[in-house]
């Protein structure tokens, strides 16, 4: 029977033939727009996903089978995306993200005005828009009769279109945040299913603080610079669970304890710019400071891989995670960039052992190199990120219940990271390039049962705040340092000023600051602290909103 089953599928497969073509075709196509667009704009770098391109083929090969209705449906939908979509790289050279898609419908006419009025730098994009779709419909209608028809096709085709949208119903607009290193057909696939199940009732941001609410950070040149700048970006890395940071803590740290007391090394324990990964990235090397104030997420006046390169620094962005983390932090500004969709299977295998290794194979003893280092570990699963080292399992749980178990793996894979560390820090050592500075810190801290039973991040509270931060420097000029807990926006201070740049914020004192919720687009809450004698002080939660008209109220009673 199994034998009559299998023959009846491989005498079946030569229907399919054509379809198959499709598929490759749609899978192709879809994506060329991408290197239509690298060939104008050398900056736009867009990274290999094969994740996705085996999504477009399996789309590509159902839709085919779908019908030349269905099919031309389809290819009109996905033309329009693409044709806001890349108009709007063209002229802001950044994707749309799900809010901005709304200014589009209530500013058509201004829009469409511009946009005739530049058509002669922007030809390409109704070019780059349309064939691609234009070509799959020429092979859909000229090979109708050899494409294999299904309605099972046509029900793929709607579960496919069905999927971001359902997806948009329960997930935040931070999950729809286009990355400038994704596909754009991707991100349209993103944004406008956002923007169609909730895109018109979402708050802007930018309707929310007005744009003259804060003044312009100013940003001067200094004389000099470092020739190495090595910043590592932890995740989900508590100061408070490292040994270095918090001597009532178990023996985490092991690598770092030896170098505390060595020369060129200084620590603090840091309270991080937000409490998620999506918003604290963005926030750190755009370094911004105040609740709403998402222009400095865009104009990049301050954006860190932006004033390293205008200063001759050769810029490298190396992450554990995925192209998501690329969103607003400066990617035209980075030379090389590799996420773990570079190699995905490994970066899954062998965690930050892989980044290790690709770290040690850069050429950095020649002129002036500013390296990022983008941590997946410590994030939850704990116990998976050192599967691989069984010699890190030493820290047992006493009982069987979640406190125990998850604050042991927690600690076990802090172990594990203390060694890549530790690693790092030879490497850099055997550098040994003159003026040159290994900076870490986390994007944010982890809750493990405290307070209230509390786990993971995402939560406005003290203990997914409170982050690890040191410095070794070589041959340079160390930083001075506040006296005890010292903030994500001063470290980006530090490392601006390492790049050959002082950054003045004329909002804030020096010991006011903010660590900002998740949804940096929309109304958020936010918590703003004062820091006294080197501790938190008149800790205070609030939302953007309210902060505005309050500092608006304020402004008028004066």
């Amino acid at each position: 029977m199994s034998k009559t089953v299998l023959t009846q599928i491989i005498s079946f497969l030569p229907k399919l033939k054509y379809n198959v073509f499709m598929g490759l075709l749609f899978a192709v196509l879809v994506i060329l727009p991408d290197y239509v667009f690298d060939a104008f704009f050398p900056n736009i770098t867009y990274l290999t996903d094969m994740v996705f391109i085996l999504v477009m083929f399996i789309f590509g090969f159902f839709l085919s089978m779908s019908g030349v209705l269905v099919y031309t449906l389809c290819c009109c939908l996905f033309m329009f995306m693409q044709l806001i979509q890349l108009g709007h790289i063209a002229y802001f050279a950044r994707p749309i993200n799900p809010l901005d898609i709304g200014k589009v419908f209530g500013e058509f006419d201004d829009i469409y005005s511009a946009g005739m009025s530049d058509i002669d730098d922007f030809w390409f994009v109704p070019v780059a828009a349309f064939l691609p779709f234009l070509l799959m419909l020429f092979f859909e209608i000229k090979w109708r009769r050899k494409l294999y028809f299904s309605f099972i096709g046509i029900l793929a085709v709607v579960v496919f279109l069905s999927v971001k949208p359902e997806r948009a119903t329960r997930r935040g607009l931070h999950s729809f945040l286009p990355p400038e290193t994704r596909y754009s057909i991707h991100n349209s696939i993103n944004s406008f299913s956002f923007y169609l199940v909730r895109g018109a009732d979402s708050a802007n941001i930018h309707d929310i603080v007005p744009k003259d609410f804060y003044l312009p950070y100013k940003v001067e040149k200094l004389a000099t610079s470092s020739q190495l700048v090595i910043l590592v970006m932890g995740e989900s890395t508590s100061a408070d669970k490292m040994h270095l940071f918090n001597p009532q803590a178990r023996l985490t740290t092991p690598q770092l304890d030896k170098m505390k007391d060595e020369p060129g090394f200084a620590y603090r324990t840091a309270i991080s710019g937000a409490v998620s990964t999506h918003s604290s990235l963005p926030i750190f090397f755009n370094m911004m400071k105040e609740p709403g104030n998402i222009e400095k997420l865009t104009d990049e006046t301050t954006n860190l891989f932006r004033m390293a390169k205008e200063n001759g620094f050769r810029t490298y962005f190396y992450s554990a995670y995925d192209m998501k983390q690329t969103n607003l932090i400066g990617v035209r500004y980075i030379d090389e960039i590799i996420t773990s969709e570079y190699r995905p299977r490994k970066f899954k295998r062998q965690k930050e052992d892989f980044l290790l290794k690709l770290f040690k194979k850069l050429e950095l003893k020649n002129g002036k190199n500013f390296v990022v280092l983008n941590f997946k570990s410590v994030h939850s699963p704990y116990e998976e990120n050192y599967a691989r080292h069984p010699e890190f399992d030493i820290f047992k749980p006493k009982d069987s219940s979640r406190f125990e178990e998850e604050n042991a793996a927690y600690e076990n894979a802090v172990l594990y990271i203390d060694s890549i560390l530790g690693q790092l820090l030879d490497e850099f050592k055997r550098l040994n390039v003159a003026d040159s500075q290994f900076i870490f810190t986390s994007d944010h801290a982890e809750m493990l049962g405290i307070p209230n039973g509390l786990y993971g991040h995402n939560q406005l509270v003290v203990e997914s705040m409170r982050v690890p931060f040191f410095i070794y420097n070589i041959g340079g000029k160390m930083p001075l340092l506040p006296e005890g807990l010292i903030s994500h926006y001063e470290i980006s201070e530090i490392v601006a000023q390492y790049l050959g740049y002082r950054v003045e914020n004329p909002n804030y004192g020096r010991d006011v600051f903010f660590v900002h919720g998740n949804n940096l687009f929309e109304e958020y809450q936010f918590i703003e602290y004062h820091r006294q004698n080197g501790r938190l002080e008149k800790v205070l939660k609030d939302t953007v909103g309210e902060f505005v008209k309050k500092n608006r109220n304020k402004a008028a009673a004066e």
